[in-house]
């Protein structure tokens, strides 16, 4: 009875054995499947997690798992390698940080985005507003029967407006300058991809370009007889600014904005721009002849920029060669006269003709040499002898006192 006994015992603490055994392999193995099975669930979480605040409730939780599996960290070894349980750990934890910054980037780009479709609405605005006030007063003007005086005011204030516009331009260069070059593409790309945040559409800064680019063609197109030489000045250095704005930020401008459009409309601003700058260059020119006119410098007629610069070495070759042949009183007026269309070109105009594609810089300094040289011989030669005639007389004056005190010495001694 009690060998009986003993032998069921033994089987008895047998399988005991084997069933602490077959559970503890089991809950080995259980350790190892939800390991990978969390490891796995955090690493699509850190690829697609683009909020700050989830970013780091995805690091504490992911502290919690390492709190959590550290006891089991020889098993996993095992079953991990040949990588280990700590490099696996710090690899998620890793990834997690660059998770949590790229986010706040992502953050910091979207609030860009916004601010930028705040911004582009506003000069949408205004420059329709301003285009719609410029065409009103365009077409008032055409159609006016005013007195001239009347007619006058009203090109003075279409004026006034256009120039508001180009400030406006200028503004919105600025603007767009600031915005883009501290603008990060991958950002935005992982802002579509990770947030679903859609790229604008509405208020587009690529149409926007375009736009502005269109209505500069229209202005130069349907206002030479309105607009004078300082208005095409100016014209040319928003020009100028706003080519520089495209060609810095043009690429990515269009990357931030990519419709399905996008190419034709970046392509239609470089042909605007060329076209542009040709116009510009265009009704620079007739309105330097037609200011030339006006003010009666008889410089020889142009009808280019090469036919420009010609004429003018031609007038000013001619003038000192008058100058010092003879120093004539009409020849020192039409220098006078020719300065003062000269002089805002030298302080105000230089790199508006420069940008206009009418004179390079080298070419107004030889021009202002030859007007230098003008200057110098220009003298008349009637001023000049008045002097000589004035010393003379001075020089009589005083022979004249010394004969008549030594006169009066003379007499004085007899």
């Amino acid at each position: 009875m009690k060998l009986r006994i003993a032998v069921l015992l033994a089987v008895f603490a047998g399988l005991l054995a084997t069933t602490s055994l077959a559970q503890e392999a089991q809950s080995d193995y259980q350790v190892q499947q939800e390991f990978k099975t969390q490891y796995a669930e955090y690493e699509q979480q850190i690829e697609v997690v683009a909020k700050p605040d989830s970013a780091e409730q995805l690091i504490e939780s992911i502290k919690e798992f390492d709190q959590r599996y550290t006891n089991h960290e020889e098993l996993l070894d095992n079953v991990l390698y040949p990588e280990t349980y700590d490099e696996k750990i710090e690899e998620l934890k890793k990834s997690s940080v660059k998770a949590l910054n790229r986010s706040k980037t992502i953050t910091e780009q979207r609030q860009k985005l916004e601010e930028m479709e705040t911004q582009l609405a506003s000069y949408k605005d205004d420059l329709s507003e301003l285009d719609q006030q410029t065409d009103s007063l365009k077409t008032a003007i055409q159609k006016s029967t005013k007195s001239e005086k009347e007619l006058s005011g009203m090109v003075r204030e279409y004026r006034e407006r256009l120039e508001k516009r180009d400030e406006l331009i200028l503004t919105f260069i600025d603007s767009m300058v600031v915005t883009y070059q501290n603008m990060d593409i991958k950002a935005l790309e992982d802002l579509e991809n990770y947030d679903g945040k859609q790229r604008i559409k509405s208020n587009d800064a690529l149409k926007l370009v375009h736009d502005i680019t269109e209505e500069n063609l229209n202005i130069l197109q349907r206002n030479s007889a309105d607009l004078q030489l300082e208005d095409y000045m100016r014209m040319a250095e928003v020009n100028y600014q706003f080519e520089q704005m495209w060609q810095k930020l043009g690429d990515k401008i269009r990357e931030v904005y990519d419709g399905n459009n996008a190419e034709t409309i970046a392509s239609n601003i470089d042909r605007n721009i060329k076209k542009w700058n040709s116009q510009l260059s265009k009704h620079t020119v007739d309105a330097l002849n037609k200011h030339f006119t006006q003010n009666d410098i008889s410089i020889e007629e142009f009808a280019s920029s090469d036919e420009f610069r010609t004429s003018l070495h031609d007038y000013l070759d001619s003038k000192i060669k008058q100058s010092k042949e003879d120093r004539s009183e009409a020849n020192y007026e039409d220098l006078q006269q020719f300065k003062e269309f000269w002089s805002p070109v030298q302080i105000e105009w230089t790199n508006s003709l420069t940008y206009a594609d009418v004179l390079s810089k080298d070419e107004m300094a030889s021009l202002n040499q030859k007007v230098d040289t003008w200057t110098q011989e220009a003298q008349p030669r009637s001023n000049n002898i008045l002097v000589y005639l004035l010393g003379g007389s001075v020089l009589l004056a005083v022979a004249l006192g010394v004969m008549l005190i030594r006169e009066k010495k003379n007499g004085r001694s007899a």
